[in-house]
């Protein structure tokens, strides 16, 4: 471990400081240091020397004699100078500026013990850093056998910051975050944010601290600073070639958490802004790494595939929210041939050929249109959409399955398949449901969770709604080892820190159908909601965890338990954060409705009229619109 020495500045002051003789003055002090100064300037060190000697008092004070000790260093006088330390030390045995220059002249000649013994004092001043570099040289000469991980341990914490203390440089005070880090404090970790960076690299680990802490405005602060740096420390580098290449690997990951910070923001559009960045920045460094470096090392330094194949999924995502169904087809159609095996990637190009096949009924004019051979620009736009081969998508996730086991695959495969078969019964399907079940068994009422979801559910929607309810629990039971006889709730919160966000939100679901409501709506907080204490007030906020479903049904308990005012703003929230127009119109329906129960007239059309908007096919909204229009009119005729 390299240390940074703190170079002990001594600079003389004009001021007088008490001493026994009064024939030594401020003017007879200086004055006597210029003539000694002219006098090593024109190489006449002897009358510099006797000069010194004359001058020397033990009751000076601490830097005048250290100014002394300077330009005997200067004349090379060693000896005499450590002598004035010396003497300065046992007179003023406590001052801190002699100490740390005693302590690093010491370090200099070799005697880290005394070196260690003295600067024990410096420890949380300003001189701090010559403490550090004495601790740390004692522990390596010790020989006993002294490792890299005993320096990682939460009692060098101190000597890290005393070491920033001394020298500025932020690698010792990510040594004090790295500690705490690794022992899972993350809150003590970002105390020792900085406020400046040393460079990139430095900007980017405490971007990283900072979206751990679920800060994430500042993570995408520290983002941008990183990205600003790396365009001048490339521009000022000496080896242009191999700065350029550590750029562009560290700008990769900059893009990808800073589009990262920005979903957890809600801000989808500057997410997706620095996942464009990212694409065409990858663009430009595939072609560049095919004329100046092609070499295995640089090609080690990229990021893990899946991290760049969650790039484009997430860029696909974004254009079929907004949809740009082309644009989402292409970023689609590279993602399962660029990563045949990545989940994630496969389901939503299944989910494309699910919905890009979906029929849409057309009214008697478009159907008379077609029969006539002519088509309208709505018509000419829907028939040149691009379609995926529901059986393309299926056998793209079978290659993968054979390859690799996944149940999340497995069950997305199940569902579109399903998607597709029309069943003559439900006792048909829930046959189909149970023999998924029996193959993928773990143990008595145990599955892997994406088993239990996928037969909970379909279960459920063929209106066995207490045999979903019986599985689910017996799951949850045994794979979180619920204590037989206790009451099933009580053990559900007890574990509930361990449980993955859909188990939660199906537990909410049956305490609804069950009349719990205030069971219910605890369950729905947790996964809707962060508390925690600021400015010793409770501050309460939505969790990136939240899903669309969880807010509006916790909206809908709210709303029927006389909580009108949390329904209102919970609702809103929805509104905000969806991407679905759908969802955004049903959000808004049910403002309007609970506007139009308070009489509040005004908003409530307001409400109306944006669900209307948005989806147009909101039946009940349009029939509460009409019937509050129809009532407004009567009542000014």
């Amino acid at each position: 471990m390299k240390v940074k020495l703190l170079a002990a500045a001594i600079i003389l002051t004009g001021c007088l400081f008490s001493c026994s003789k009064k024939s030594i003055t401020v003017n007879s002090i200086t004055g006597t240091f210029d003539e000694i100064d002219r006098d090593i300037s024109l190489g006449q060190t002897q009358d510099a020397v006797n000069l010194l000697k004359k001058l020397d008092k033990p009751s000076l004070a601490p830097n005048v004699r250290l100014g002394i000790y300077r330009r005997y260093v200067q004349l090379g006088e060693n000896e005499k100078a450590e002598k004035v330390l010396l003497s300065a030390l046992k007179k003023n045995s406590n001052d801190k500026m002699l100490i740390a220059v005693y302590s690093n002249l010491l370090l200099k000649k070799g005697k880290i013990k005394e070196a260690y013994s003295l600067s024990k004092k410096l420890s949380g001043t300003k001189y701090g850093s010559i403490y550090a570099e004495a601790l740390l040289r004692n522990e390596k000469s010790s020989g006993s056998g002294v490792t890299y991980m005993d320096y990682f341990v939460p009692d060098y914490i101190p000597v890290y910051a005393d070491a920033y203390a001394g020298s500025l440089d932020n690698r010792w005070i990510r040594n004090c975050a790295a500690i705490n880090l690794v022992r899972g404090e993350l809150t003590q970790a970002l105390k020792y944010h900085p406020e400046n960076f040393d460079d990139t690299e430095d900007a980017f680990f405490w971007a990283t601290v900072c979206y751990d802490n679920k800060k994430f405005v500042e993570a995408a602060e520290d983002l941008k600073k990183a990205k600003s740096i790396a365009n001048i420390e490339i521009v000022d580098s000496a080896d242009y070639y191999e700065s350029k290449k550590k750029k562009q690997n560290l700008n990769l990951k900059i893009y990808s958490l800073l589009s990262d910070s920005y979903i957890n923001l809600s801000e989808e559009k500057l997410a997706e802004e620095e996942r464009s960045n990212l694409l065409s920045y990858l663009t430009l460094l595939d072609e560049d790494m095919t004329v100046t470096d092609t070499t295995e090392e640089f090609t080690n330094q990229m990021p893990k595939p899946d991290v760049m194949s969650a790039i484009y999924l997430n860029s696909a995502l974004w254009s079929l929210a907004n949809e740009d169904y082309h644009g989402a087809y292409k970023l689609l159609k590279f993602e399962v041939e660029k990563w045949p095996d990545y989940a994630p990637g496969l389901i939503a190009y299944g989910n494309f050929a699910k919905n890009s096949n979906r029929a849409v009924v057309e009214d008697s004019l478009t159907q008379e249109l077609r029969r006539l051979g002519i088509k309208s620009m709505d018509m000419e736009a829907y028939d040149n959409l691009p379609r995926v081969e529901i059986a393309d998508a299926i056998a793209r996730m079978d290659d993968s399955l054979a390859r690799f086991k996944n149940y999340q695959l497995y069950v997305a495969r199940l569902d579109l398949e399903d998607s597709q078969t029309t069943w003559h019964s439900d006792v048909k399907h829930l046959a189909e449901i149970y023999q998924v079940v029996e193959r993928n068994t773990l143990g008595t009422h145990l599955y892997p969770p994406e088993i239990a979801r996928y037969a909970v559910y379909g279960i459920y929607k063929c209106e066995k709604k207490e045999e979903a309810e019986n599985l689910f629990n017996k799951y949850i039971t045994r794979r979180y080892g619920f204590s037989s006889g206790s009451d099933f709730y009580d053990e559900f919160f007890r574990n509930i820190s361990k449980m993955e966000t859909w188990e939660i939100e199906y537990a909410a679901w049956f305490a609804t159908m069950n009349l719990k409501a205030s069971v219910a709506a605890n369950l729905y907080e947790y996964i809707v909601f962060n508390e925690y204490l600021k400015n010793e007030k409770f501050v309460q906020e939505i969790s990136p965890r939240a899903t669309a479903s969880a807010m509006m049904n916790l909206a809908m308990i709210y709303s029927s338990t006389g909580k009108k005012d949390d329904a209102i703003k919970l609702y809103g929230k929805v509104s905000g954060r969806t991407q679905s127009y759908e969802v955004k119109s049903e959000s808004l329906y049910r403002i309007g409705v609970l506007y139009y129960e308070r009489k509040n007239n005004e908003d409530a059309l307001k409400s109306l009229k944006y669900a209307v908007y948005l989806n147009p096919a909101h039946s009940k909204a349009r029939l509460l619109l009409s019937q509050m229009e129809e009532a407004l009119k009567n009542q000014v005729e």
